[in-house]
Order: structure tokens, then C-alpha cells, then sequence
């Protein structure tokens, strides 16, 4: 037992545990389970100096020699991952770093990466340590690697392992998702251990391992519904915006990583803080394959091809010292580059066999590590696709989050009574076209009394720090600081264009 002196678990630079009533001799010292996903690296005496991989003591514990009168030691860990949740409802302090978060940050190199993930990733969790239990006998002529049992430990593993190292001589390699995790805990894991071995990391010695902040938010809409993942995209960039502000404030320099549609995440904060004159908050913007228009980045808002008015973020690069714009070939969410890429793509069937063609691009899907990615990268790209309102069935296109957006206004066009009525098709009822003008009507007053509601507290709220009210009617202009009731009316306009085009641009 131990009592914990001169500190608190909160101040763990600080803290100190006095183990009494022990007896000489050899023994073990084991750490507790929180917090979760803080892993023991080293541990130092005054005679030696031990250094472990994560998870390498989990069950023995440390061995060590109790002596006569009094020894100290000093545990050193591996803090724990830092992931900022933007998925679920939560209070604006919910979305910063505890105070601890930040000492680290601060004591480590002074700066902060932050890493915010792509489409269509669900949040997932951590994976597990594992411990080999070892061979059993060959079993009915099996080899004795078929028969190895693998056993898990309890205790999440935040940090990469390598599986085939694992596995040692066996064909069996333990599975990616128990090992590293799954969704945006895998992406985590991934990223932070490619980017320490980029820095100089040498997989062995994990005392200059850095932690790096990831942002987990809701781009798992399904495989198609594109549309809806860029409206959440840009509700997740608001919520982003005091975190960047509170590491600012703190002295932390700050490098942004966003992949893919991750890109409408960190674009719309940094549209936020450069419309509200924060500028040069973030030294580095690193767009990964970003899902964002080619024009995305200019400083002119008459450019902005979107029929909506959400495709160029014109004050984005002025909070950023410098942007780099990364791209790769092999995007099945943006699409090959090229028909040459796309060929490359699809096996080369036996002559004249079309079967095996079919065969041969079937069992490329089904052992993708993401099949629909891979499916649309042959078609080059979802991105491109996102307005397809056919096949029916898939619910793509803008209709299917335009009609949750707006449920309670609802029918907006007159293309429900044609559908049913095909034959009649020129012909629309008086009561639906009332129903519909009405409806139109409606929505337009709410619309612009929430441009009016919301834009002053918007401006309060950025000009100290704090995180800006959500607009919910006027949701696909989420990446503006504010919205003014000129810039309201407008958007009516560009909604009730879309809308007799069948919302299709």
C-alpha cells in the first residue's frame, strides 16, 4: 500500500507515493489503470536507468530490490492520447485541454499538431495489448504456429504495434482493429507514430515520443451521403475555433494536419478566425488530400461557384503563417487523376473473359480495406459525385440532407405529386401550391429571424475566445463567423434556385 505525499494525481510532476511496512528482498511495483492510456516508458533509481515499450510490464510489474532504510525511484510515463470528441453535444469546456494537457505541450517543444481525420470515419476505440500465451503441440498434423493462442490484455493500447513483429514465425498476424484500434482511434495511432519516427523517433526508445492532439468529428454519414458529412464538417469547424484559441493564448505554437473532407473542418475555423482578425494564429496548414473545391483557398468570395455560397473559405489563409496543399493519386474519395490511373486500377482479366474480369474486380472490393472507397475511386472519386440524385436509391445528392434540414417546412417543390403522378405531370393542384408557397414562406421568416437572433452573439462570442453559436436553419453557411441578414436573404435566393432545379445545380 502507499500513501500519495507532497502532491495530488492532478499534479503528477508533484506527486510522491510512500510505500511503508515492506520487507526486503525482491519485489514488484505495478501502477494503477488510471488514467487510462497513460503507459509506463521508464523508470529511474539511483543506481540504474530502465527504460520499457508500452505495455512491456503490464502483468510482472517492475522488479525491484527492497533495501534497508530508504529508496527512491521515479516512474516516468507516456501521458495519455488527447482526442477532442466534436461527435456528441457537449459544453464549450468539453472541447479544450485540461490545464495538465496544456503544462505538457508547453513543455514539450512549446507546440501542438492537431490531426483532424477524413470522410466517412466512425470514432471507433482503442485496441489492446497483447500478450502470447505461446505454442501448443502440433494438433492433427497442424504446424504448431497454427495452433498459437494469442491473449489480450484489459488495458487499451493508445499507441501503434506492429503485428507481423508480433506474430513472431507464425502465419497468423493478430488482427489491425484488437491491435491498433478502430475508426479515429486507429487514424490517432497511426498518425502520431508516423509522424515521432518522421521526427527522428526510432520505434525503440519512447522517451522523446510526442503526443499530438486528434480531432474526432461526425464524417460518417455513409459511404454516399457526402453532402451531409460537409454540413457536419463545418458545424465541427466552429467548435474547433477556442481550442485554437486557447492554445494561442497559452503560447503553443500550432501545426494543423487535415485530411480529406477533414480540410472543411479546419478551413471553416480558420475562416472564422481570419474574418475576425486573428491572423497568422496557426504556423503551418497541411491539407492532405483535401475534399475541398480547387478555389477553396482564394480570397475572393465572388468566386465561389457553390449554388449554396459554402465553396471558397476568403479569410482562411490569412490565419495561417503558411498552407501546403498535398495530393495523391491513389484517392478513391477525390478519384484518379487520370484514365491511366483508373486502368491501373482494375485487374487485367484472361482474354475475352468477362467473367473473370468481373471476378477479378469483385475480389479487389471485397478485400479493400475500404470497399465503397475503392469502388468510387474507380469511378473516379465520390467527390465529384456528391449532386448524383440517381440511382434513387442510393439518397445522394443534396435532396436527402436538404429535407432533414428543413423536415418541418416540408414540401418545398412539387416533385413528390409528380413522381406519383407521372401522367399528370404538367398538372399541380391548387391546395399543393399553396401548401408549398406557404411553406416557403414560412421557412424564409425563420431563416432570416435566425440570421438576426444569432449575429451579435456570434460576434460577442469570437471576440472573446469563446465558442460561436451553432446556426441550424442556415447550416451550410456554418463556415462564416457571422451571418447578416443581406447574406440571409441571399441564401434564400441560391435555396429556392436549387430547389426548382429539383436541387440539383
Amino acid at each position: 500500500t502507499a500513501d500519495l505525499q507532497n502532491g495530488t494525481e492532478d499534479t503528477p510532476d508533484n506527486a510522491e507515493a510512500l510505500f511503508t511496512q515492506l520487507v526486503t528482498g525482491n519485489a514488484s511495483w505495478h501502477w494503477p489503470e488510471e488514467p487510462e492510456g497513460e503507459h509506463l516508458i521508464g523508470f529511474d533509481t539511483l543506481s540504474e536507468q530502465r527504460r520499457f515499450a508500452p505495455g512491456q510490464h503490464l502483468d510482472e510489474g517492475v522488479d525491484l530490490t527492497v533495501i534497508q532504510g530508504e529508496r527512491t525511484a521515479r516512474a516516468i510515463h507516456l501521458p495519455p492520447p488527447v482526442i477532442i470528441n466534436l461527435r456528441e453535444p457537449a459544453p464549450s469546456t468539453g472541447d479544450l485541454l485540461t490545464d495538465e494537457q496544456l503544462d505538457y505541450f508547453r513543455a514539450n517543444g512549446n507546440n501542438a499538431l492537431i490531426y483532424i481525420h477524413g470522410y466517412n470515419v466512425p470514432h471507433g476505440e482503442w485496441g489492446r495489448f497483447l500478450k502470447y500465451d505461446g505454442s501448443r503441440e502440433p494438433y492433427h498434423g497442424n504446424a504448431p504456429s497454427f495452433a498459437k493462442a494469442y491473449r489480450w490484455h484489459p488495458d487499451k493500447a493508445t499507441v501503434w504495434q506492429d503485428g507481423k513483429a508480433l506474430s513472431g514465425k507464425s502465419t497468423v498476424t493478430p488482427g489491425e482493429e484488437k491491435l491498433n484500434g478502430t475508426g479515429a482511434h486507429n487514424w490517432a495511432i497511426h498518425m502520431e507514430y508516423q509522424l515521432n519516427r518522421a521526427a527522428g523517433f526510432d520505434g525503440q526508445d519512447w522517451m522523446p515520443y510526442s503526443r499530438i492532439i486528434n480531432i474526432s468529428w461526425p464524417g460518417n454519414t455513409g459511404a454516399i451521403d457526402f453532402m451531409q458529412a460537409e454540413l457536419n464538417a463545418m458545424a465541427s469547424g466552429r467548435r474547433l475555433v477556442p481550442l485554437l484559441h486557447q492554445l494561442a493564448n497559452a503560447g503553443i505554437a500550432i501545426n494543423i494536419i487535415t485530411h480529406s473532407l477533414g480540410a472543411r473542418v479546419g478551413l471553416t475555423a480558420l475562416n472564422i478566425l481570419g474574418t475576425t482578425g486573428h491572423h497568422n494564429l496557426v504556423d503551418h496548414l497541411f491539407l492532405w488530400q483535401p475534399a475541398v473545391a480547387d478555389n477553396a483557398l482564394t480570397n475572393d468570395s465572388s468566386r465561389d461557384v457553390h449554388p449554396l455560397g459554402l465553396g471558397v473559405f476568403p479569410s482562411a489563409h490569412s490565419a495561417a503563417g503558411k498552407i501546403v496543399v498535398l495530393h495523391s493519386r491513389g484517392d478513391g474519395i477525390l478519384g484518379p487523376a487520370n484514365s491511366k490511373e483508373l486502368l491501373r486500377h482494375i485487374p487485367a482479366p484472361d482474354p475475352g473473359t468477362f467473367a473473370k474480369l468481373l471476378t477479378d474486380v469483385t475480389w479487389t472490393l471485397v478485400t479493400a480495406d475500404d470497399p465503397l472507397d475503392d469502388l468510387f475511386g474507380y469511378a473516379r472519386g465520390v467527390y465529384g459525385k456528391k449532386w448524383w440524385s440517381f440511382p434513387n436509391f442510393l439518397k445522394n445528392g443534396f435532396r436527402p440532407p436538404i429535407e432533414k434540414l428543413y423536415k418541418d417546412y416540408l414540401p418545398l417543390t412539387f416533385e413528390a405529386w409528380k413522381t406519383a403522378h407521372p401522367q399528370r405531370s404538367a398538372y399541380v393542384p391548387e391546395a399543393l401550391k399553396h401548401t408549398v408557397k406557404a411553406n416557403w414562406a414560412r421557412l424564409e421568416q425563420d431563416i432570416l429571424a435566425e440570421a438576426n437572433a444569432l449575429r451579435q452573439p456570434c460576434i460577442d462570442c469570437l471576440r472573446n475566445g469563446e465558442r460561436p453559436p451553432e446556426y441550424t436553419l442556415l447550416s451550410p453557411l456554418n463556415h462564416r463567423a457571422s451571418v447578416s441578414l443581406q447574406v440571409a436573404k441571399d441564401y434564400v435566393l441560391r435555396l429556392k434556385r436549387l430547389a426548382v432545379n429539383g436541387w440539383f445545380p
